[in-house]
This record gives C-alpha cells, structure tokens and sequence, in this order.
C-alpha cells in the first residue's frame, strides 16, 4: 500500500481577476475551493491512475468536513486524517490577468496528544510499504517527523521524501527509496554532484525536475534526463507531485528505472498542460511523446 502525508494541508480558495486595485473593492470572476497539499496531490494522481492509496495528515475545525468532501470524490483514496481541535488553514490563490498570487496561511496547532494519535495510524504499515513525506513540515513537529521516518525505515518501510532540505539533510543516516528534489537552483555539475553525494548514502532514486528545465533521475551507476516538451504549458501547480506519482505508479506496475521515469514525466507534463492535475487520458497521451536518455 502508498501511504502519503501532508502535515499541513490546506482548503484552497481559488479567485480569478482581470487585475488588483489596492485599497479598492475588487469584485472577482471566478471563484472555487479544492483541497490542496502535495502528499493529497500525490494521492490523487495515484487515484487517477487507478492506483489505491491512504492519505495521512492532520485535519481540524469548521474546514475539516468540506476538505474530507472534496477528498470523496476519489474512490482509490482512502483518508486516514488524525481529527485536531484547530482549524485547517485556508489559503488564498489569485489569478490575474499578468500574475499568480498565493496568500498562505500558517497553518494549525498540533498538540502532543493529537501527534500520538497520528503515529497509531501508522500501526498498519507494513516493510515493502510505501510512505510519501510530502510538503513543508511545521517546525513544532519537525523533530518527531524525523524521528518516525528514522522508525518506519528501521521497519524497511519504503521511504519517498518530497519536502524540505533540512529534514533531507538529518534523514541521510536511514535507508531511502527515493529523494525529490526541491532547489529549483540547481542544474548542471552542481546538480550531478550533489546527487552523487546523495548517492554514496543509502538512497535507491534521486528524482530532480524544475520548471522549464530538464529533469533527472540518478540511480548508483547511471542517470536519466528528459528535456522539456514544447507544447505550452497551463498550470505548474502541483507537477512535481504528479511526477511522484507516475514515479511510482511505474513502480508499482513494475517497471524499470527509464519507464517509471517516463510515467513521472508524462505524470508531471500532463499536470502543467491542464488547469487541474493531469488525467490518465492526459498522461497517457503525453507519455507517448517522451523521450528518455540514458546517461553513464
């Protein structure tokens, strides 16, 4: 089973614009609200891939419901949300006609007693399972992250970190599945090198992919790259967790190194030539236009 995690997620109120008057009333064309979080963004993905999986994470207060709503929409998701007594953020995203302007909230509370509760959650899991850490973690509970991905790797747990570069850095020491990437800085010998020191440690993937540049993927003796493809790009919200996603769905279907590749890059294009994360219909169609190199 996939396990995914978003520590912090969010209700997204979407508002589209012509343009921002400040200090006047500004009266909106569109609005909606959808669930956001990358670790929810994976399960979907997965989801339509009609692939199953159980989202974990904290959800509190008058927004809880109308998140756990959106999320029942999916039938290959199963939520496994530990209940909290704040309320789970919401976060503001406008669109204007030049600019995307997003306005987040801090997010929650989390109590000792609320923590515990979400770690019994993972009693179920089992070695050869996959869990996702997805996001920005809350310094309050960074620690105790750590901690329990150092436990669930100790049960040989299949370890996928998506999320910040000091959890990355104190999380060396255990055994990973794979690593994604996040400093959208690094290119060239920078990014071969630290992915190679990334690899000396005991790390099976090294995923890598920024917009509008090439992505990789490094394993122990070779690497792959997949340059952009043309076609014009919508919405690069939520690609990177869309590559997670087609990473794994290639995994799990059992495929190598180069096709799980494709699949997370087909997963991830996909995303940024549609206003929503990428169907199957979608990356199916984009996947037959990837093209993957192999690097010694």
């Amino acid at each position: 089973m996939i396990y995914t995690c978003t520590t912090n997620p969010s209700l997204d109120y979407f508002i589209t614009l012509p343009s921002i008057e400040r200090g006047k009333n500004n009266r909106c064309d569109m609005e909606m609200f959808d669930a956001g979080g990358k670790g929810v963004n994976v399960s979907i993905v997965l989801n339509n891939f009609r692939i199953p999986s159980v989202c974990l994470g904290f959800l509190g207060g008058f927004t809880k419901d109308y998140y756990l709503s959106f999320i029942s929409n999916y039938p290959n998701i199963q939520p496994l949300f530990t209940t909290i007594k704040d309320n789970t953020r919401i976060n503001l995203k406008i669109m204007d006609d030049e600019y995307e302007t997003s306005i987040n909230a801090k997010g929650p509370h989390i109590t000792d007693e609320e923590f515990m509760k979400f770690k019994s959650r993972l009693g179920n899991i089992y070695s050869d399972d996959i869990f996702v850490l997805s996001g920005n973690i809350e310094e309050e509970i960074k620690e105790r992250m750590i901690e329990l991905v150092h436990d669930l790797s100790d049960e040989d747990v299949k370890i996928v970190l998506d999320t910040d570069r000091d959890i990355l850095d104190r999380c060396l020491d255990t055994k990973m599945f794979a690593v994604k990437l996040n400093d959208t800085n690094l290119d060239g010998d920078d990014l071969k090198e630290y992915a190679a020191e990334l690899m000396n440690k005991d790390i099976r993937y090294v995923l890598y992919s920024a917009p509008h540049k090439s992505s990789y993927i490094f394993t122990k003796d070779k690497y792959y790259k997949c340059g952009n493809l043309k076609d014009s790009l919508v919405n690069t919200t939520g690609s990177a967790d869309s590559m997670v996603a087609g990473f794994l769905y290639g995994v799990i279907r059992g495929a190598d190194c180069a096709e799980s590749f494709r699949y997370a890059n087909a997963a991830s294009l996909a995303t940024c030539m549609s206003n929503d994360l990428g169907s199957k219909e979608k990356i199916e169609e984009v996947y037959e236009k990837i093209e993957i190199r192999e690097h010694e």
